[in-house]
C-alpha cells in the first residue's frame, strides 16, 4: 500500500526506487488474502502509471502473473494488464513524454 501511495504522490521519486520494489511485489502476489491481492495490484498499477519505462516493467510482471497457475497471481496479473494496457493509460503516458 505504501508503494502505491508513493507512486501516486511522490513525483520526485526516481524510477530506480520503484524498480527495486517490483520483485517484492511479484512475490507478494501469491498471497491469497483479499487485501494483500488488492494492495499488490494497486502498487503495480500505480507504478505502471508513472511513466513509459515503469509501465513496461509493471506490464511484464502483470503478464507473467496473468499466466500463472496460482489463482491469486492470475487475478492480480489480469487486473494489472487490463489497466496498464488500456488506451486511456497509454494516452496519459504519451502526454507525459
Amino acid at each position: 500500500m505504501l508503494l502505491a501511495c508513493l507512486a501516486g504522490h511522490d513525483e520526485d521519486a526516481p524510477d530506480a526506487a520503484f524498480l527495486r520494489c517490483l520483485p517484492m511485489i511479484e512475490r507478494a502476489a501469491a498471497d491469497e488474502r483479499n487485501f494483500v491481492k488488492k494492495g499488490v495490484s494497486w502498487a503495480l498499477r500505480m507504478t505502471g502509471r508513472r511513466n513509459r519505462a515503469l509501465n513496461a516493467a509493471a506490464l511484464e510482471i502483470g503478464r507473467r502473473l496473468a499466466a500463472s497457475s496460482n489463482s491469486a497471481e492470475r487475478w492480480v496479473g489480469k487486473d494489472v494488464v487490463r489497466e496498464l494496457a488500456s488506451a486511456a493509460v497509454k494516452k496519459k503516458l504519451a502526454k507525459r513524454g
